[in-house]
């Protein structure tokens, strides 16, 4: 019998999203699409890049870019917000780079005014705990290195919907899990919601579980985003987990990857 797909992007799980699941079981990603789809046609804001001892991680933007090269064939205008260690990440994306200290509120209602955004859609992006501050799944702070765009995510929120995935619950968006993050991972949770969480083994696979869900066709192939792992590599990008600047993702064998993008196509 096949998989869901939100079973098939909570496979290989080794951060806790399994136990995620049993608490809040509901196909995520299923019902995060289903409530897209009924939204007009317009621009996204996507929020992504995760700081990792000097550069992003590789976690997050190779979502992140697919789901926007889709998103832009269906008709819509995806727009990326993140910070300078994506720097040049995604050339054929519109991309907004929020500087660390941030901006006022009155140029982030500039900003919304502006492009008027249908939704916005955070990836794999930290997002503040409980304390105010950033800080990575050892917890180590790093909000010096992190551009606060949870402000702008929080501000579109009042009058748009808001979409998140994450894989470990210090993501933007993943509050709605804070109280079993913090008691069942003893980890410290993000503790700003979105309206639609979806939780995955890799962040990475959420997105792709969405493409999926929107038009499996548009599905990338390996050998696609293969190379865009080898171009983020290239600009320095580092695996999130064994903190080194080589084509892995989450210190999971590559090979993996190959299988879910397969398992999502014949799904």
């Amino acid at each position: 019998m096949c998989k869901s797909i939100d079973e098939i992007i909570l496979q290989h799980s080794t951060r806790g999203m399994d136990i995620l699941q049993t608490k809040y079981p509901k196909e995520h990603c299923k019902e995060a699409v289903k409530a897209f789809k009924k939204l007009k046609k317009g621009v996204i804001f996507l929020y992504t890049g995760f700081y990792v001892g000097g550069f992003a991680e590789t976690d997050g933007p190779i979502g992140t870019y697919f789901l926007a090269c889709t998103l832009n064939s269906l008709g819509y205008k995806s727009i990326i917000i993140t910070d300078k260690f994506c720097k040049n990440y995604f050339k054929e994306i519109e991309t907004l780079y929020i500087p660390l200290n941030g901006y006022n509120k009155d140029y982030y209602e500039t900003i919304l005014d502006e492009y008027n955004p249908i939704c916005h859609f955070s990836i794999e992006r930290c997002g503040k705990n409980a304390e105010g501050l950033y800080a990575n799944m050892r917890g180590v702070d790093i909000t010096e290195f992190t551009s606060p765009v949870d402000e702008l995510f929080m501000l579109g929120a009042k009058t748009k919907p808001t979409f998140a995935i994450g894989d470990g619950g210090n993501e933007l968006g993943l509050g709605n899990f804070a109280d079993s993050v913090k008691k069942d991972l003893c980890l410290t949770p993000c503790v700003i919601k979105s309206d639609f969480p979806i939780i995955a083994s890799v962040s990475n696979w959420g997105a792709y579980g969405f493409i999926a869900y929107l038009e499996k066709e548009l599905l990338p192939n390996f050998d696609e985003v293969d190379e865009y792992l080898e171009f983020i590599v290239s600009l320095g990008s580092i695996d999130g987990v064994s903190r080194k600047n080589e084509k892995t993702v989450d210190g999971k064998d590559w090979d993996i990857e190959k299988n879910i993008l397969e398992d999502l196509k014949r799904s």
